[in-house]
């Protein structure tokens, strides 16, 4: 982080990097707070050029509890600077402002994520959700539920085919994904218990399929 300058907020730059170098290549929805990490630059030398971005938004799925999700992380791809610092920065930053108790996040195991990141910043592990449609086919090109939902208000694939007649539509399913919090305060641990979210054993990346973190 020494190299990097914190910033909160910058919300249309930390957007520029999730279209151009993150895999999904999509702007969350419902995003609450953004972090990011900028090289030299700027009027005081301290925000030049935002290499890195942390996103956090309303979960797209309903909770009893007011959380926030980890929606995207995401850095470009000449620099590497520590997305767990980053996460942490954010994090902070969020409890400084007392903006939220809990957040949360998915690691992805269909994309290879078995949540490294969130490990090394001392997030706890809550187990592995069941597999889920997370999106459907329509003539064989993927289309991601939530963007169902946005154009065609469903992501049901027998709903789609009414609407998209002559259309192949058919359903896509994830590998399941880990599910990752952290109290941000006392409160953030009432609220988790209240959640029923345990600590459990860390998982480990599979040797084949994890490539990443």
């Amino acid at each position: 982080m020494t190299q990097y300058h914190f910033a909160f907020g910058h919300r249309e730059e930390a957007e520029a990097l999730v279209l151009k170098y993150h895999y999904s290549r999509r702007i969350p929805s419902n995003i609450q707070a953004v972090g990011t990490l900028h090289l030299d630059g700027g009027l005081f030398g301290d925000l030049g050029e935002a290499i890195a971005a942390c996103f956090f938004s309303i979960p797209p799925t309903r909770w009893t509890e007011e959380v926030w999700e980890l929606s995207r992380l995401v850095r470009d791809e000449e620099h590497h600077p520590s997305l767990t610092s980053l996460i942490s920065a954010t994090v902070g930053e969020l409890k400084r402002r007392g903006m939220i108790d809990l957040v949360i996040s998915f690691a992805d195991w269909t994309h290879g994520h078995h949540g490294g990141i969130y490990q090394a910043a001392s997030w706890q592990f809550a187990g592995k959700r069941e597999r889920a449609m997370d999106g459907v086919f329509i003539d064989g090109t993927f289309k991601p539920g939530r963007s169902c939902n946005s154009q065609f208000g469903t992501r049901s694939p027998d709903k789609l085919r009414e609407i998209l007649k002559g259309k192949e539509i058919e359903p896509h399913f994830d590998e399941g994904k880990f599910l990752y919090f952290h109290p941000i305060n006392r409160d953030g641990k009432k609220k988790a218990g209240r959640l029923g979210l345990v600590a459990l054993p860390y998982p480990k990346p599979s040797p084949i399929k994890a490539v990443t973190a």
